[in-house]
């Protein structure tokens, strides 16, 4: 069976098998669900809400058992029973961490972290809380009086989640920095390189036998990590089942917690974690992202993201193209082509030379230009006379 909370403030349980919802909707909070846990004799179910308020349920029934505990937190982000089921711690929105009675009442008060508290787990014996916060830290506490321990640092982001290794020798946790990180708890250092994912995590889980950790975040994605290979590129140990597993490294790997490094790619395009890191030879890989430094640094997208140019897998060969014209021209306006006017052929001319007058020729011409002389004469005199006196034969009189 599993239990789910939602946005709705209401809780479903769920058959895994059928995949269907068994029996009604836990009704109860006034707001969304943002944690749960079951309790270690599985008879409980607490569920922590945006209303503010713990709720413990009857898994058998779907009813509530006991009274809400109104934390005070303003929104519970989380809540986790201890090992024994005596009583439970709360984190939540006001940075604080608090342990309740199975009856509801307040035990303990625990300040230190400076923003939201996120994700918590206890030690085995009960001992210790450790917890996991949007001020980018892991802190771990006495669960008797609050005292801190320690303090792990090198996320770059709110931290989602953690979760404690079957041995409680690492702790494993989750970030919006899109790592998922392995510490060491005996020298409170990181173990080996970041594992990514390609967007924000939001949880984290260790299953069972402890060989795996697997994570889940904003990339629509579960990834499966092997728990030996991560720790096998540190020279760090493993207990599996009682036997101890130890892998011969430099100690620096195990110190080292310098900014994530660049994805390294053999022949085969595998990350350098290998073959075994992936279980059951899984062909496909996650990303590893370039480190993002900074303590400012969350995770946050690019503006320009949205923006993507991929290559198609099967393209075809590209087309040359021509040399392009460039026009200079400073008109944006068109401008019209010159007209063509169809032209008649030109007409072949008549005369190509003129020939020598002949004798007869000269002799007319020379006739028709003293004719024109005589008359040209003859005509002038006559207007003389006419202009200057009187004509001969007219009479005078006195």
């Amino acid at each position: 069976m599993v239990v789910s909370g939602s946005v709705d403030g209401r809780l479903r349980l769920w058959n895994v098998k059928e995949g269907g919802v068994v029996g009604d909707l836990w009704e109860g909070h006034s707001d969304a669900v943002r944690c749960l846990d079951w309790s270690p004799n599985t008879r409980e179910i607490a569920s922590g809400s945006q209303d503010g308020t713990i709720r413990r349920w009857n898994p058998n029934t779907g009813r509530q058992i006991a009274s809400l505990i109104e934390t005070g937190h303003g929104w519970v982000n989380a809540v986790k029973y201890s090992p024994r089921g005596d009583k439970f711690a709360s984190g939540g929105y006001d940075n604080m961490i608090w342990v309740w009675s199975k009856y509801g009442k307040l035990l303990i008060e625990i300040k230190g972290h400076d923003d939201w508290v996120n994700s918590l787990c206890w030690s085995k014996d009960g001992a210790y809380i450790f917890s996991g916060s949007a001020d980018m830290t892991i802190r771990k506490w006495q669960s008797i009086d609050g005292k801190e321990l320690v303090v792990l640092r090198g996320h770059t982001s709110y931290i989602r989640s953690i979760c404690l290794s079957h041995d409680e020798r690492h702790l494993v946790s989750a970030s919006e920095d899109c790592s998922v990180r392995i510490w060491n708890l005996k020298t409170n250092q990181q173990v080996g390189d970041a594992l990514l994912h390609d967007d924000e995590l939001l949880a984290i889980a260790i299953p069972s036998d402890g060989r795996y950790i697997a994570s889940a975040g904003k990339d629509k994605k579960v990834y499966v990590w092997s728990f030996e290979a991560a720790l096998k590129q540190s020279g760090d140990q493993v207990r599996f089942d009682g036997k101890m597993e130890a892998h011969a490294s430099s100690s620096k790997d195990i110190f080292d917690v310098s900014p994530l490094p660049k994805r390294q790619v053999d022949k085969e395009g595998l990350t350098r974690y290998g073959n075994e890191f992936w279980s059951d030879g899984a062909k496909s890989t996650p990303r590893r992202l370039p480190p993002r430094s900074g303590p400012s640094s969350l995770c946050r997208r690019n503006f320009f993201d949205f923006l993507y140019f991929r290559k198609p897998v099967d393209a075809s060969p590209s087309i040359p193209l021509k040399a392009r014209r460039w026009n200079f021209s400073l008109f944006t306006g068109r401008i019209p082509a010159p007209h063509t006017v169809d032209v008649a052929p030109a007409r072949d001319e008549d005369r190509y030379a003129i020939a020598p007058a002949t004798e007869a020729e000269k002799a007319a011409g020379m006739q028709y230009a003293t004719d024109n002389e005589v008359n040209g004469s003859a005509h002038q005199g006559a207007t003389v006379a006419g202009v200057q006196g009187p004509q001969q034969g007219s009479s005078t009189q006195t």
